[in-house]
């Protein structure tokens, strides 16, 4: 059955749902009235498959400690397989409540404190985090920016593998500057990473978000080595339900990663989560092409307007995710009355460029996942706002 794009021309009203991005936009911006654009989840209605799902477990009435089910795993080898070329086998899965919790334990599991961190800057705000509650150290690698696309600076990197730095925490593809690494430059950082013997943990939450014309590329399918971390609450909507996969093809490391969350106590399966992501990936592959569809026919009208109304606004290309990197350093402002400005003039709430590292001052985040007529409502607001 075809999918109807009003589906996501329409959305979904989320206020009075206890929803954070438009429920919290008093708390996180000082005024209710902003077009929240921040927090990396949609303004769409999950797929038929997931809500029916859902509700015919409810509806069984019982809610109990549940187990995995072989199909969960099965339904992860499939989508992987068919979506990004990975072959895996049952045993290369663990599930998890989250990416950050998967992060922070495969973190602790390869590494010990005082140990340096390698990524590339900037970069989503918990890649941070996750290093700092391992008392770890963060050795960020700048990206070299030229005009609206950012790339890996390997010479940069090779630099501080050199100091002994044994760990690389990967954003494939990149948040928040929207890039999609081609598989030469992945070649090109597993080759230095192996020669340095350096583990690459990859966030790959975005993987299935990818504009037409762009194929992301897994670092499995380069270093059998690595961690990856994948879940469909990204590309589906489905964040509150909280589960995630961990994918480790190197069975000693694969071991060392579950002794830590059986150390650390924080797995565990959400009956749900598990539910829906298997939903998901059985029978949402329709509704994920209509929704890159939308999702791209909304990056170009954003772009073209800014190109004609803001031609200073320098836009990163975006090839994955649903969110636009936007330079307004041509303003010359500080950091904070910028954040001020699009608050209190514009009315719109972006995610502010620092979340993402000190590298990002100057810089705003823009989720365009939600009607189209809120991305442009909110750009023109952003005009008059900047006269």
């Amino acid at each position: 059955m075809a999918i109807d794009i009003q589906l996501f021309e329409q959305g979904v009203c989320r206020e009075n749902t206890g929803c954070v991005k438009w429920d919290r936009r008093e708390n996180v911006f000082g005024k209710a009235d902003v077009i929240p654009m921040w927090i990396a989840d949609m303004d769409f209605a999950a797929p038929a498959c997931v809500t029916d799902a859902i509700i015919a477990r409810t509806n069984q009435g019982a809610f109990g400690y549940c187990s995995e089910d072989p199909a969960d795993k099965q339904a992860v080898i499939d989508w992987m397989k068919t979506r990004h070329g990975v072959e895996l086998a049952a045993d290369d899965i663990l599930f998890s409540p989250g990416v950050i919790d998967s992060m922070v334990t495969a973190i602790g599991a390869l590494g010990a404190e005082g140990d340096s961190i390698a990524m590339f800057t900037p970069v989503y705000g918990p890649f941070y985090g996750s290093t700092k509650k391992n008392n770890m150290v963060i050795k960020g690698c700048p990206m070299i920016q030229d005009g609206s696309r950012w790339s890996m600076d390997l010479n940069a990197l090779e630099e501080i593998f050199k100091e002994g730095t044994k760990l690389l925490l990967l954003c494939n593809p990149h948040n928040p500057v929207g890039r999609i690494w081609t598989r030469d430059e992945l070649e090109a950082l597993v080759k230095l990473t192996r020669k340095y013997g350096v583990t690459i943990i990859s966030d790959e939450i975005h993987a299935d978000l990818e504009m037409p014309g762009y194929k992301n590329t897994s670092i499995l399918n380069i270093d059998p080595d690595a961690i990856v971390f994948i879940s469909a609450t990204k590309t589906f909507n489905l964040a509150a339900l909280k589960h995630s996969s961990v994918l480790i093809k190197n069975e000693e490391i694969r071991e060392k990663v579950k002794a830590e969350f059986a150390r650390r106590g924080n797995g565990g399966i959400n009956m749900f989560g598990r539910l829906a992501q298997t939903a998901a990936y059985q029978g949402g592959a329709e509704w994920l092409d209509a929704l890159l569809e939308y999702i791209a026919g909304t990056r170009d009208a954003a772009v073209e307007f800014l190109k004609k109304e803001l031609p200073k606004v320098q836009v990163a290309e975006l090839q994955g995710t649903y969110l636009m990197w936007l330079d307004f350093r041509y303003l010359g402002m500080e950091h904070e009355e910028l954040k001020k400005l699009m608050i209190e003039k514009a009315s719109v709430g972006f995610s502010s460029g620092t979340d993402f590292g000190e590298l990002g001052q100057g810089f705003m985040r823009m989720n365009i996942a939600t009607p189209r007529k809120n991305v442009m409502q909110a750009l023109k607001q952003l005009k008059e706002a900047l006269g």
